[in-house]
């Protein structure tokens, strides 16, 4: 393995290009929903196959902005969807399910309810260390 530093256009470039693949596979589920229904994980593989043949993997981070412009979709937008898309499938589709409990729900099974947080400051070493050095 090696270690592999992204330019800012690569990384933005790769954001891009799979947001581009959430949209291909949303449509790609609605058009063949007869044909995939019985597929382990909604015929995925049979969408995935499909896309790694997919000419926008060789297209520069500028090509796939003037693609999605061609579709009528801003960069922006397509960031949007692919974020809405991680949030509905990690299950917190809305930003306040990760929020913390509110003073009267229950918290580890007590009834006991929240107050809130007491700022705790810890003692910073004056040397800088590596995570790694603590095992």
């Amino acid at each position: 393995m090696a270690i592999v530093f992204m330019s800012k256009t690569a990384k933005k470039r790769s954001l891009l290009l799979d947001a581009l693949r959430i949209l291909a596979w949303e449509e790609y589920k609605s058009t063949n929903k007869e044909t995939l229904k019985n597929l382990q994980y909604g015929g995925y593989s049979v969408f995935e196959a499909e896309w790694k043949e997919e000419k926008l993997h060789n297209n520069t981070y500028e090509e796939l902005l003037a693609f999605a412009k061609s579709l009528e979709f801003t960069e922006v937008e397509l960031l949007s969807i692919r974020s809405t898309y991680y949030s509905k499938k990690s299950g917190s589709a809305t930003p306040s399910s990760t929020a913390s409990p509110s003073p009267t729900q229950k918290v580890n099974d007590s009834s006991v309810p929240v107050s809130a947080p007491v700022p705790v400051s810890a003692p910073v070493p004056e040397e800088e260390f590596d995570i790694g050095d603590l095992f």
